[in-house]
């Protein structure tokens, strides 16, 4: 079972609430009930069974992230079918966003989780990996402290690369790291650029550039 926390999280996020007010509004408990859960670190049961009944929620996604997140859509009208269709009500996926500081072995890549977020669901399909750029020189596109999403390769396949898109790169001593890259027709090499044009770029070989390569940036979600 999940930490307090991590239950709370994910309860404010069904829920669609920000603030402890809004929740116990939608729970119809006071204030101070969920006050007192916090004190004892316990998510009472009947919270669970009255999201489930306002949501369709599954308690057990809940407690221990068992999928699917939930058990029953919405039931609405098509008018023009003339029947009543089952809506889905999922309104994202928890991702978890990891450290771009990793290290790399024969098996694959091993990431350190810093956090989980909720990420609208329209971003899942493109989105393996999601890092928390702690760099500079990616401004404005990817500032510091951005969330980054990738589109990571499969194992060692070849991915093609778009002349002037941003990708994530793994370098041993730093990690993964973000860079704007350009394709050198004339020797079929390629220039790895910071946002900054005055920062310097490095030129490196087709082969080294896969070797090197995780994927692509699908998105970036800036901090405020």
């Amino acid at each position: 079972m999940g930490t307090f926390n991590e239950i709370y999280k994910r309860i404010l996020f069904v829920a669609n609430c920000q603030t402890q007010i809004d929740l116990a509004g939608i729970l119809e408990i006071s204030q101070s009930s969920i006050s007192d859960a916090k004190r004892r670190q316990s998510v009472p049961s009947d919270w669970l069974i009255k999201l489930y009944d306002r949501f369709g929620v599954n308690p057990d996604w809940l407690r221990e992230k068992k999928e699917p997140m939930y058990l029953r859509g919405i039931a609405t009208i098509d008018e023009e079918n003339s029947h009543f269709v089952l809506e889905d009500v999922s309104r994202g996926f928890m991702a978890k966003v990891y450290d771009t500081f990793c290290e790399k072995t024969p098996d694959g890549y091993t990431f350190k989780t810093l956090d989980e977020v909720v990420l609208p669901k329209n971003l899942q399909k493109c989105t393996s990996h999601v890092f928390n750029h702690n760099g500079n020189g990616m401004d404005p596109s990817i500032p510091r402290l951005a969330l980054v999403g990738i589109s990571a390769k499969k194992n060692e396949e070849t991915m093609p690369v778009i002349s002037g898109e941003l990708y994530a790169l793994h370098l041993p001593q730093e990690g993964i790291i973000f860079r704007r890259i350009f394709q050198n027709i004339a020797d079929n090499t390629y220039t790895l650029c910071f946002e900054h044009p005055e920062l310097p770029k490095n030129i490196i070989s087709f082969e080294s550039l896969q070797e090197k390569l995780l994927g692509k940036v699908t998105w970036v979600l800036h901090k405020f």
